[in-house]
């Protein structure tokens, strides 16, 4: 007999904090939960900073799966009295069980002391997501092994929970005025709708992820020039000006600068009708792949081996191991970035005009 043919929750709490890429690679859990628990009210609990970056709660109040948004800020967690306040408010909602898919970086002291303030809040069914890509104490491994997916990290150990059958679906919620909004910005473009379309994403939040401008600016032209595909640039503010500075060397009428002007579920649109995704390990990455657009990653070693790698089977990823890997920084400070700098352009293209044969 399954754990939930009896007292099945009626509300869930489901706790994941994080930015884009975060938020689409636990989508596939999300759903599973509420394919298991069809009648059930979901309630999302986040840290939301309330600054440029897409942090969860908004993604997922595009998608309207959640019902309710439980946001805070991470200084909230320090200060006692908030703390008190965020607990009374997670209390409110009368949750009978939470599903905890913290971060792979969260050990099982921070798990543990997240279920503790759960329980606090008169909850007592907890599902939590282990990791072992840290120590109980949250040290991270620096070993040089092959890590799961996120996604199937999470979608797995719900499965062992008896919620979901295992499988991942993303099943992105696009609509016709999602599709609207695309076609509109593609015409007036003025793009060839005969070439193929490739999506680029110069940029990353984390200055350590970022591939040298100039290379990206190198395989839009060759793109372009010798592909002969139209270039579609996504991302946020920082890869609209990007764009604007690479684009500046490329054919007028064969790219669009889509950065910045589309919300989540419109860029999702845009990165499926693209034959390849070229571009750093970013939330527009997971989106693509989410779609099933192939994607080239262009990965530093900054993090473990697999578990951020586009979800699918039709990818490339070129990483270079390196001495400093999985350091875990946001910004090198070591190697001048050498994980990523020795990334060439012509392996990039060479494993581009392969994937587009």
């Amino acid at each position: 007999m399954s754990e939930w043919s009896v007292g099945t929750p009626k509300r869930i709490l489901v706790y994941r904090s994080g930015a884009l890429g975060d938020t689409i690679v636990a989508v596939p859990a999300i759903n599973a939960i509420r394919r298991q628990f069809p009648d059930a009210t979901l309630v999302l609990m986040t840290a939301s900073e309330g600054d440029e970056v897409v942090w969860a709660d908004v993604v997922l109040r595009e998608f309207g799966t959640i019902a309710a948004f439980l946001t805070y800020r991470r200084e909230d967690l320090l200060n006692p009295s908030r703390l008190l306040r965020l607990l009374a408010r997670v209390r409110a909602h009368r949750i009978d069980l939470v599903v905890h898919l913290s971060s792979d970086e969260n050990s099982a002291l921070r798990r543990g002391r997240d279920r503790l303030f759960f329980a606090c809040a008169g909850i007592r069914r907890f599902v939590g997501c282990p990791s072992k890509k840290v120590t109980f104490y949250g040290r991270r491994r620096r070993d040089r092994v092959t890590y799961p997916s996120e996604v199937w990290r999470m979608v797995n150990e719900l499965h062992r929970h008896g919620i979901g059958d295992g499988t991942v679906r993303f099943d992105l919620p696009i609509q016709a005025r999602h599709v609207a909004r695309v076609d509109a910005l593609l015409a007036e473009a003025g793009l060839d709708p005969g070439r193929p379309l490739v999506g680029l994403c110069p940029g990353s939040k984390q200055p350590a992820k970022r591939w040298p401008l100039d290379r990206y600016g190198e395989m839009g032209r060759r793109l372009i020039d010798e592909a002969g595909a139209n270039v579609a640039i996504v991302g946020g503010s920082a890869e609209a000006e990007a764009g604007r500075l690479i684009g500046e060397a490329w054919k007028c009428g064969r790219w669009v600068n889509l950065a910045e002007r589309l919300n989540v579920l419109e860029s999702a649109e845009a990165l499926r009708r693209c034959v390849l995704y070229v571009g750093n390990d970013t939330g527009a990455m997971h989106i693509a792949a989410a779609v099933g657009t192939q994607c080239l990653g262009i990965f530093a070693a900054r993090d473990v081996v697999g578990a951020w790698y586009p979800f699918g089977d039709n990818h490339t990823v070129i990483r270079k191991d390196v001495s400093c890997q999985n350091c875990f920084l946001t910004v090198c400070e070591r190697e001048k970035l050498r994980c990523l700098t020795d990334i060439t352009v012509e392996e990039a293209w060479t494993a581009c005009r392969l994937m587009l044969t």
